[in-house]
């Protein structure tokens, strides 16, 4: 069993393999972390906290560590320790949502969430998968900065069915079941 990872080098399927040892093929890069500008731009701001870092990345885990309403990085890089990312920026306002589905699979993975703070509206999907050897939380995230109540929450969820929910207080988890109008717990 080879330790280290091989490149063949030359044309066609001659040439030698070239041993690479603990390197990887996709080599050492710097990290980017981006923040949304609300104006459909993205400001780099990696450097900010020292995420910048030059890493061989393998997985990223996007969820609220500390249960605080701001999303942590988990980060797993080639032949590293993993890395837990604590965010400690400003304190603006963010409400998530925990579904759970009835009709539709119990974990609500294809649920879309029309968020409108207002006049505002944002989308999420909830996924399992995230990225490669990644998964984050299906627990669905908004920041809505300095709004103090949410307007209006639609879920349409995997089965067809649709909720609408109405004047929801922010910086709470709120967990949602499908088949019903009103929520099941805030906390």
């Amino acid at each position: 069993m080879m330790e280290g990872v091989g490149r063949r080098l030359g044309s066609g399927g001659s040439g030698f393999l070239l041993d690479i040892g603990s390197h990887s093929l996709n080599g050492r890069e710097r990290n980017v972390l981006f923040r949304n500008n609300a104006d459909e731009t993205f400001t780099d701001v990696g450097w900010v906290n020292a995420a910048d870092r030059v890493e061989d990345g393998r997985g990223l885990a996007v969820f609220d560590y500390d249960n605080n309403g701001s999303l942590d990085l988990l980060l797993r890089n080639y032949r590293m320790q993993t890395v837990l990312l604590a965010n400690r920026g400003d304190s603006h306002h963010s409400v998530s949502f925990a579904l759970i589905g009835s009709r539709s699979n119990r974990d609500a993975v294809g649920a879309k969430l029309r968020l409108r703070s207002g006049e505002h509206w944002q989308t999420r999907v909830v996924t399992t998968g995230s990225g490669y050897l990644s998964g984050s939380s299906r627990r669905v995230h908004f920041g809505v900065g300095d709004v103090e109540r949410i307007d209006e929450l639609v879920i349409e969820w995997p089965s067809g069915e649709r909720t609408v929910l109405t004047d929801l207080a922010v910086d709470r988890m709120h967990t949602i079941r499908e088949g019903t109008e009103l929520e099941l717990e805030e906390q």
